[in-house]
């Protein structure tokens, strides 16, 4: 009956610490992130806003981030493009920030986690309602895992959106 109820437990704890999460930041607010999907045209649209279609050594051969305003959505973009011998590319988080269009400083508004595929390479696409009155931008640590002793993380930060 112990063992029973252990590996229960057991399954219970793994699937929680393997899902993806989400963090909420600022007074409680529930975010609707929606995963959409963008042609490769909108997303060099989205990402030659900041022109950040960096080259790196490594793991992560090139990366790149932006966000744009589509009425009241923010439209985020990024993508992660790792060597063929990586087991997982993508995101080890992603976090929307926010600033009130008077003030010099940037708040974490929403946390993302682990965003990532079992391949070598990801295309972040993303979609929320925000409100008025704030300046976005987004930052964000690309992330790329050969195996557990060899993985690589880049910071970056997209570009700046107000919504007035």
């Amino acid at each position: 009956m112990k063992k029973t109820v252990s590996t229960i437990l057991a399954v219970i704890l793994l699937f929680l610490f393997c899902n993806p999460t989400i963090t909420l930041a600022s007074d409680d607010v529930f975010v609707d992130w929606q995963d959409i999907n963008l042609s490769e045209s909108e997303l060099n649209d989205i990402l030659d806003i900041k022109t950040n279609n960096e080259r790196a050594t490594g793991l992560i051969l090139t990366y790149s981030l932006g966000i744009k305003k589509d009425g009241n959505n923010l439209i985020i973009a990024g993508t992660t493009g790792c060597t063929s011998t990586v087991v997982k590319c993508g995101f080890k988080e992603v976090v929307i920030q926010r600033r009130a269009n008077s003030t010099q400083e940037w708040t974490d508004y929403v946390t993302y986690k682990d965003l990532y595929d079992d391949g070598f390479s990801y295309m972040l696409g993303k979609s929320f309602a925000v409100g008025s009155g704030y300046q976005y931008r987004v930052t964000a640590i690309h992330y790329a895992k050969k195996n557990i002793l060899m993985t690589q993380k880049i910071e970056n930060t997209s570009n700046t959106v107000v919504f007035a």
